[in-house]
């Protein structure tokens, strides 16, 4: 094929337009063991001797590539050379603008994750301090926490039904505990009350058991003694002696009938409907005449107040008895001495001494020296005193007691030491004049 020049001549023609026309720097037909190289050729690249695709390799700067040529009879190959400087170049362009663009893309990601780090952090940070602030106490802080992760949003709202959940257990526990240390309270003090009662109730059976022997002995002197005086002249000393040991008697049979009251077994009361404000302002009346002006003596009875049933005459020695009682707590002192009435109305849950219904309250409320919680034990015991031996027997209190309970009023007390004391007397108001007349005549009490 290659064998005359001008077939050799037309070959290279063709190789130098391949030259021309690609951007091939080396171009070479073997034929039959015959090579024809372009004119065009660099002279200083020389063929490698082999296909060549690897660039920056041998300092040639070229890459070749084998074409082989079937043709009838013979084979031929076509040896082109590439300049791999421009793809080298091309190739370091885009590796570097694939690197800034993976650059630009790392640095996009990683200004995102700090973003998205801190506010998944404010967010972390803010649910720990509210659920630091929660378990310290603080129930009010609320759980909820806008966020724009879905899986917080969630978390914090799941956190705070929880919190909900915990509130409402916590205010349930406190209200179940608080109602607990009430009813403690309430069973402690009703147990008290009960021991005090059920002690008076004693002493006043072991009294009026007492009061009764010595009546048995107080009668036969009596009697012995006025049959013996109306035997003597008077002014003899034998007749002087007489009426000394009948009054001393009599003074014990004062005494006597006393602790009777107080232990509710001197007869039947004269219950009926009273005027508790009349029978007050008289009782006031008279306990004026007995105090010096040092004691400022306060009655505040205005206000219309329905009848109560009791014994006048009682009422009277139980209002005197407990103004009496304030007095001497003052000492000979100035003080101050208050009677009030008023009404009120006493719910089951309000005060277990007193039954539930309607009263009129009597308030003694004295300046005087006030009493400990271990003398108020004891105030209603007969013969129990805070005076001096000789100042006092001790029975004005604890009448006082056993008139209440033949009326079936409540006396309650409250006194602070160095702050005075307070009486007060539940008088039950009087049912229908109907209802009253039939259970008038049964009603247990103490005669005047």
């Amino acid at each position: 094929m290659l064998s005359d020049e001008r077939s050799r001549q037309r070959v290279v023609e063709l190789l130098d337009l391949a030259i021309l026309h690609s951007e091939s720097s080396y171009a070479e037909v073997i034929d039959n063991g015959v090579s024809v190289k372009s004119s065009l050729n660099s002279p200083n690249t020389p063929w490698p001797g082999r296909e060549d695709f690897e660039f920056d390799t041998g300092n040639d700067y070229m890459y070749c590539v084998v074409l082989p040529i079937a043709r009838t009879g013979h084979t031929a190959e076509l040896r082109l050379g590439f300049d791999e400087r421009p793809t080298a170049d091309q190739i370091r362009l885009a590796m570097r603008r694939t690197l800034m663009a993976l650059a630009g893309y790392l640095c996009i990601a990683v200004a995102a994750a700090v973003v998205f780090g801190m506010r998944l952090s404010r967010t972390v940070v803010e649910l720990t301090r509210v659920a630091r602030r929660i378990a310290s106490g603080n129930y009010v802080e609320s759980l909820r926490l806008e966020s724009s992760v879905r899986e917080l949003h969630q978390l914090g709202a799941d956190l705070e039904n929880m919190r909900g959940e915990l509130v409402g257990v916590n205010q349930r526990l406190l209200a179940e505990i608080g109602e607990r240390e009430r009813i403690e309270e309430h069973r402690l003090e009703l147990e008290r009350r009960l021991q005090h009662r059920h002690r008076v109730e004693t002493v006043g059976t072991l009294a009026g058991g007492i009061a009764h022997e010595i009546n048995n002995a107080l009668l036969p002197i009596m009697l012995l003694a006025e049959s013996a005086m109306a035997e003597l002249p008077p002014g003899t000393p034998a007749h002087t002696d007489l009426q000394q040991i009948l009054s001393s008697a009599r003074h014990a049979k004062q005494i006597v009938a006393k602790v009777l009251t107080f232990s509710r077994e001197a007869g039947i009361a004269k219950l009926e409907r009273i005027d508790l404000p009349s029978v007050v302002a008289e009782a006031m009346r008279l306990f004026r005449l007995l105090v010096p002006p040092s004691v400022e003596v306060r009655a505040d009875l205005a206000g219309t107040f329905p009848p109560v049933m009791a014994d006048a005459a009682l009422t009277v020695q139980l209002i005197m008895n407990l103004c009496t009682n304030g007095y001497q707590a003052m000492h000979g002192q100035n003080g101050r001495l208050e009677v009030a009435l008023q009404r009120d109305r006493v719910r089951l849950s309000d005060d277990a001494e007193v039954p539930a219904g309607d009263y009129i309250v009597l308030a003694v409320t004295d300046t005087g020296h006030g009493m400990d919680a271990a003398t108020l034990e004891r105030i209603f015991e007969p013969f129990f005193t805070t005076r001096e031996v000789g100042s006092g027997s001790g029975l004005g209190l604890a009448v006082v007691h056993g008139i209440a309970e033949s009326f079936g009023a409540t006396i309650l007390v409250d006194s602070e030491v160095g702050r005075g004391s307070r009486f007060r007397v539940y008088f039950p108001v009087a049912k229908p004049a109907a209802l009253e007349t039939a259970r008038a005549a049964a009603t247990p009490g103490v005669l005047e």
